[in-house]
This record gives structure tokens, sequence and C-alpha cells, in this order.
């Protein structure tokens, strides 16, 4: 009787076995072990900075734009208050601009937070033409 193909692939001893195993074995690249690692997502607190900056550069804006009167059809406003806080309000619109752009662009950051980033971004800019 001859060997059964199972007993065969099973003999662990054959050389045909240990020659194909170690030619499989150095073609196949090295783990890497990246997944094991975590990886660093600062979107979250990128999003939180950019929403409270670009609440600031909303309600300064507010605070320093004085409307001419309500006789004038043209609806235009005047800066009330000093040049360095007009350049603040600046500075704060640029840093939350930045800081949400920036998230809803990330690769890393999920997709809910980059959507509620785009929102935002689209919120602020719009309130920020209407004040």
């Amino acid at each position: 009787m001859g060997t059964s193909p199972r007993s065969r692939w099973s003999n662990r001893d054959d050389s045909s076995y240990q020659g194909g195993n170690s030619e499989a074995k150095t073609r196949m690249k090295p783990q890497s072990h990246d997944r094991a690692q975590p990886k660093a997502d600062s979107s979250a607190p990128m999003l939180l900075v950019g929403q409270l900056t670009s609440l600031v550069t909303l309600s300064m804006l507010y605070a320093g734009n004085e409307s001419s009167g309500s006789e004038s059809l043209d609806g235009s406003s005047v800066w009330g208050l000093g040049g360095t806080a007009l350049l603040v309000t600046i500075l704060f619109g640029l840093f939350s601009f930045l800081f949400l752009f920036r998230v809803s662009i990330s690769g890393k950051a999920p997709k809910r937070r980059r959507r509620i980033a785009r929102i935002w971004l689209l919120a602020s800019i719009l309130a920020t033409q209407l004040t």
C-alpha cells in the first residue's frame, strides 16, 4: 500500500515541505506593528479651539461694529473700537479658520468631526458676512 496524501503533507521532516516553507518566509514582508501603536489624533482639541475662537471672533465683531444709523439705506457700519481690537479680532478669525480648515481636511479625523468642522466653518463665514 502507498502512503496517502494526507500523511505525506503532515510529515514535517519532508525536505520538499521545508524547502517550500523557507521560500515562502523569505518572500513575505516583515510584519509592521504600526497598528498596535495608537495614532495621535489632535482633531478633537483643534475642533474645540476652532469653535471657541470663532465664537470669540463673532462676538468681537458684533461688539466692534457700530451702524451709522437707521436713516442710511446701504447699512454701512464703522469699526467703533481701536485698531488693536481690530487686529486681535482679525487674528482670532484667522486662527479659527486655520484650525477648522485643518480639521476639515484631516485624514485621521473621523468623518463626523470633519463634517462638523466644515459646517461650523461655513456657518462662521456666513455669520461674519451678515454681521
